[in-house]
């Protein structure tokens, strides 16, 4: 399946559709709107265009917040929220990717799960 932003900068293929979705209320998260599919990074291509309209763009952005743990990933053109990246302080590599950024036609039968990353850090439902 493939996911890509607004504007075609950033292009996310991944080898299968998630069993579920994330919904997360973190601070950060809860702000964005996203709804994660978790994959190992073998399980992930990206792909970005490097030249957009005529200048070179790099094709994301990353920010990291608190203990670092994630590096959320933005594209540098539209601005949106494609994927995020555990660090290296993480022991597992794992990689969520923002299904908002998928065709609605291919998520609309994907189960979405509510996770309470704000307090608990266990999912609601």
């Amino acid at each position: 399946m493939e996911l890509s932003c607004h504007c075609g900068n950033v292009k996310i293929t991944v080898t299968h559709s998630p069993e579920t979705l994330t919904s997360c209320n973190c601070s950060t998260c809860n702000r964005y709107g996203s709804l994660w599919g978790y994959y190992k990074p073998d399980e992930v291509q990206l792909s970005f265009i490097s030249d957009i309209a005529g200048t070179s763009v790099p094709a994301t952005k990353a920010y990291r917040w608190g203990e670092e743990y994630i590096e959320f990933h933005h594209c540098q053109n539209c601005g949106c929220l494609t994927h995020y990246v555990t660090t290296d302080k993480v022991p597992d590599a794992k990689y969520g990717i923002n299904f908002r950024m998928a065709p609605i036609a291919k998520m609309k039968d994907i189960k979405v799960r509510h996770f309470d990353g704000a307090d608990s850090w266990q999912y609601l439902d």
